[in-house]
């Protein structure tokens, strides 16, 4: 059911499944369509929004990394990849986790 009489025109958006669902499902808990859900979102915002440039930075902690659990963690990739040892995805994905283990270390 429309909350107005306005005419609406068909547009698109790309969303995730997870939004389209979670959208869904609050849109279906409050008796409206999504249309109607996002219409009303915008007017009680009076067409803005907060920016997310405008509030405060978050401040950056240090995380430390044990280069052995990163290893550990790389051989798990590598076998949730199910994948020979001698493909060449394999080994291109072998190499460029290896890589990343190697930029984070010099960072230190």
């Amino acid at each position: 059911m429309l909350k107005d009489d306005d005419y609406r025109q068909v547009r698109s958006l790309r969303l995730t499944d997870a939004t389209w669902t979670s959208w869904g499902i609050a849109a279906e808990c409050l008796g409206l369509s999504r249309a109607d859900l996002l219409e009303n979102l915008v007017k009680q915002n009076q067409g803005t929004f907060p920016s997310v440039y405008s509030e405060k930075p978050v401040p950056k902690t240090k995380i430390t990394f044990n280069k052995d659990e990163l290893n550990q963690k790389v051989a798990q990739v590598l076998t949730e990849l199910r994948l020979g040892k001698q493909a060449s995805n394999y080994k291109l994905v072998e190499k460029s986790l290896n890589r990343l283990i190697e930029l984070i270390s010099l960072s230190k």
